[in-house]
């Protein structure tokens, strides 16, 4: 399911971001981080797509290789704070098998999205990858295969990139969350 244009992007979602005209109808948000294709999505009380992107980011040949690809999820990103009504806002937390530079790497891109957010004084929660696993397809050893295929049967949402199957079940996580509390 394609997200619906121009709902929290673009000129006619500027009013609604600024207005106090859709904030009855809260929006939540699911971050998969990653420096390759980090997944972002934002949908509705009714599990609808408002809002979805995978930021791709791309190896360059400078020095400040890391830093550059942290600055363009920040600029990707950067919308959040500005939702009226936001109910939540889940972000898949880095797995503990990571190892070497890769781990550093993805532990800084954590926590610099969480300083931003905390900075924008955005509330949010961190979502172990087994946690997520678990919420959406009932056991949290599945593969990425199997988090794709799950999405398209529990929520009948099609997705191709595994970043942007996990965005969404973050995002039905804060969801749920947010009803439940």
């Amino acid at each position: 399911m394609p997200a619906k244009k121009g709902v929290i992007r673009g000129v006619k979602n500027e009013e609604c971001i600024i207005t106090k005209k859709c904030i009855s109808d809260p929006k939540f948000v699911g971050l998969d981080l990653s420096y390759v294709g980090t997944g972002l999505l934002v949908i509705d009380s009714k599990g609808e797509i408002l809002e979805q992107k995978l930021i791709k980011t791309i190896k360059s040949e400078s020095k400040y290789d890391t830093e550059d690809r942290l600055i363009k999820i920040e600029e990707e990103i950067s919308f959040i704070p500005k939702i009226l009504g936001l109910g939540g806002v889940c972000i898949e937390g880095p797995a503990f098998a990571s190892q070497g530079n890769a781990a550093l790497q993805m532990g800084a891109l954590n926590f610099f999205v969480r300083i931003f957010l905390r900075r924008n004084l955005v509330e949010f929660k961190i979502v172990a990858p087994p946690t997520l696993k678990k919420f959406v397809t009932g056991t949290g050893r599945a593969d990425k295969k199997m988090v794709i295929e799950m999405v398209d049967e529990r929520w009948k949402i099609k997705f191709k990139d595994n970043n942007l199957a996990d965005a969404y079940g973050l995002a039905r996580m804060a969801m749920e969350e947010y009803k439940n509390g």
